[in-house]
Parts: C-alpha cells; sequence; structure tokens
C-alpha cells in the first residue's frame, strides 16, 4: 500500500513538475508581462544553468525594463555559453547603443550580422520538386472531321495557287 501511495505520489509531482516547467517555459518566451518573463526565465536557469535561450530571454526583459546593465549581463552568459547565438549579440549591441557605448554596439552588431549571414550560407538549400514536364498529349490518330475538311481544303488552295502561278510565266 505504500509503495502505490510512494509511486502515485511521484507522478503527481511528475506531472506538477512538468507543467511548472511547461508554464516557466511559456512565460520566459511572454513579450508582453516582462516581470513574468524574468520570473520565468529565471526559474528555468535555476533548472538548467546552461540555457543560453532562457538568459538571452531575460536580457531582452531587463532591456525593455530599463535595467541595461542586468541585460548585458544576460546576453553575456548566452553568448558564454552559446558563441554562435547572433541574437544575442544584437541585443547586447542595442544594449550598449542604450548606453551610449558605441563602439561596444558596433562591434556586436557585426558580429550578428555575421553570424546571421555565416547560418544563412552554412544552411541547407530547401528542397524542391523537381520540374517534370507534363505528360506528352496523346496524338489523335485520326484528326477531327473538320480540321481534316480544313487542311484538305488549304492543300488544294495550295495546289491551285501553284499551278496558277506556274501557268503565269
Amino acid at each position: 500500500m505504500r509503495v502505490v501511495s510512494a509511486v502515485a505520489a511521484s507522478a503527481v509531482l511528475a506531472i506538477l513538475s512538468a507543467a511548472a516547467l511547461a508554464d516557466d517555459k511559456s512565460d520566459c518566451q511572454n513579450n508582453g508581462n516582462r516581470d513574468l518573463q524574468i520570473k520565468g526565465c529565471s526559474a528555468l536557469i535555476e533548472r538548467d544553468a546552461k540555457d543560453a535561450m532562457a538568459y538571452h530571454n531575460r536580457g531582452v526583459a531587463y532591456q525593455f525594463k530599463g535595467d541595461l546593465d542586468r541585460a548585458i549581463a544576460d546576453y553575456n552568459k548566452a553568448i558564454e555559453l552559446r558563441p554562435n547565438y547572433a541574437r544575442a549579440y544584437e541585443s547586447r549591441g542595442s544594449a550598449y547603443a542604450s548606453k551610449g557605448v558605441f563602439t561596444n554596439a558596433v562591434a556586436d552588431v557585426t558580429k550578428a550580422s555575421e553570424l546571421a549571414a555565416r547560418k544563412k550560407k552554412e544552411a541547407p538549400a530547401p528542397k524542391t520538386a523537381k520540374a517534370t514536364p507534363p505528360p506528352a498529349a496523346k496524338v489523335a490518330a485520326k484528326p477531327a472531321p473538320a480540321i481534316k475538311k480544313s487542311v484538305e481544303k488549304q492543300a488544294a488552295e495550295d495546289t491551285w495557287q501553284t499551278s496558277v502561278n506556274k501557268s503565269e510565266f
């Protein structure tokens, strides 16, 4: 009986934990309520200190709230975890520009655009369907009666015209 209740309690805890993780992830990606975004991202970071996206999103929230130093610290951590994270460089460049540190801002925005261009170049070309020619139209064994008459009439006129032209000379 105790084993069953322990297993049931574990299952309930796992379900609640998964739900909390989903809520935190949703809150971290929420761009409306910045305090909720900071709370959700902080919870994700507590669970996984290597979540670069959570650091970046929390930095975005701090930046929107005007806390540029905390935003830059989070962008730094995101870049430390994922050195090729172009969005983190771009966001940090924006924060530096807001602080008036234009040398760092230009360097970060330049790095972001280089990374984005490299990623675009390395991305596999989208698969496209090979163009296949339409199936060849079936040639009718016999031309339609109206077409046959028209062709015969034209041939007769051409023959008549040719014979008239020859007789004039």
